[in-house]
């Protein structure tokens, strides 16, 4: 979490996290820029080239924001940061401080893996990557074994709820999170809507292709991501509002191209927000 270092640097964990920061502020000074193009380079490709879409996705993750039409793009972009930073920031490279819990910070502890790398990923990739690039005299080559990295346990959920594509329906079960108002609660937590909740569940449980409506729809607002638009609004009143909204909403019909366990998490979802008169 973020953490108001002069109140704590009286404490060990505020002492590491001071001279986490010193130690950081050294190694992004030494970044090699080249190899932060080619990181992004390397990202862009698995959007086959398309920039504009590569900088939309970036800024969704450093929003916490998700776009309903290009899930799997952000997953994809998602899953090869996070192979980014397990390559580039081996256990034993890195640390983080727990400000409730001082115990001397564990690499292998999942659960402070967990609050730190989704956060970082998504948050403040641009310095993960600035940090991995940096080039030291040897000298100073263990600063590169110190690297500190911030936690937020909250936009960690959050992220790898939206992006993680193994997690993403997880909490959509009732056997992960019991009643429907601790899902709803959770929804609330991650800042999604039955909209969204639905374009998830779509996604990840597909079995047969899209609508043409969906997939002429994404066509269209990948042309004005990429000219920098936004949804064009010469288009009908329902398909726009489709285009801002996203295709499903609490009164609408179970998508047929979905799973069996998809359409059952659906209707279960449909149920949780109609109980809580949200869409």
């Amino acid at each position: 979490m973020m953490i108001n270092i002069n109140r704590h640097n009286s404490s060990y964990a505020g002492r590491c996290a001071s001279f986490g920061f010193y130690a950081n502020s050294v190694l992004l000074k030494n970044q090699d820029n080249s190899f932060i193009e080619k990181m992004v380079e390397e990202q862009v490709e698995l959007l086959e080239g398309n920039r504009w879409l590569y900088d939309a996705i970036d800024n969704n993750m450093m929003n916490g924001d998700l776009d309903p039409f290009f899930i799997r793009e952000h997953c994809d972009i998602y899953n090869w940061r996070e192979t980014f930073f397990r390559q580039n920031f081996p256990n034993g490279s890195w640390f983080t401080v727990d400000f409730d819990d001082e115990n001397q910070f564990d690499p292998e502890d999942p659960t402070l893996r967990f609050i730190t790398i989704p956060y970082q990923i998504t948050r403040y990739f641009d310095r993960v990557v600035a940090l991995a690039s940096a080039k030291v005299d040897t000298e100073f080559s263990w600063l590169k074994h110190q690297v500190y990295f911030e936690n937020n346990e909250l936009l960690s959920e959050e992220a790898e709820s939206k992006y993680k594509w193994e997690r993403m329906t997880i909490e959509f079960t009732e056997e992960e999170m019991g009643g429907e108002l601790q899902t709803f609660a959770h929804c609330e937590d991650i800042n999604v809507g039955f909209s969204d909740v639905a374009h998830i569940i779509a996604e990840v449980h597909r079995t047969g292709p899209k609508k043409l409506e969906e997939m002429a729809l994404k066509a269209v607002l990948l042309h004005h991501i990429s000219s920098d638009l936004p949804p064009p609004d010469y288009l009908p009143t329902k398909i726009y509002k489709k285009a801002v909204n996203g295709m499903y909403n609490v009164e609408g019909d179970t998508p047929d191209n979905i799973s069996v366990e998809g359409k059952e998490m659906f209707e279960r979802m449909r149920q949780v927000f109609s109980n809580n008169n949200s869409n």
